[in-house]
């Protein structure tokens, strides 16, 4: 698996802004990034399988997750754990409270 300073700078970019907002969509985050839509939608879907970012609901609205954070911030290890699954859980675009997706 990539080390985190294998990050391109469309996936900077991306998980930059998702460090500075809570959760976005994709849309959102290719209009604040200056990216095209499929390339975010493209990369958002590497650095989920990742665990660097993750969908908060079904609607894809997307956030960093620590692990991004490490990767974001260089520190070794970020793409190295093994056991380190990704994990959705339902929040509110917002991060607040968790919403109801049933």
């Amino acid at each position: 698996m990539p080390e985190p300073s294998d990050l391109s700078d469309a996936d900077e970019r991306v998980l930059r802004h998702l460090d500075g907002s809570s959760a976005d969509y994709p849309a959102l985050v290719a209009a604040n990034t200056g990216l095209h839509i499929p390339l975010v939608e493209r990369r958002l879907a590497t650095l989920s399988e990742r665990g660097f970012v993750e969908a908060v609901t079904d609607e894809q609205i997307f956030r960093i997750t620590e692990r991004g954070r490490r990767a974001l911030a260089g520190k070794p290890g970020a793409a190295a754990a093994a056991d380190a699954t990704p994990t959705r859980e339902a929040a509110a675009p917002d991060g607040g409270s968790p919403v109801d997706t049933d």
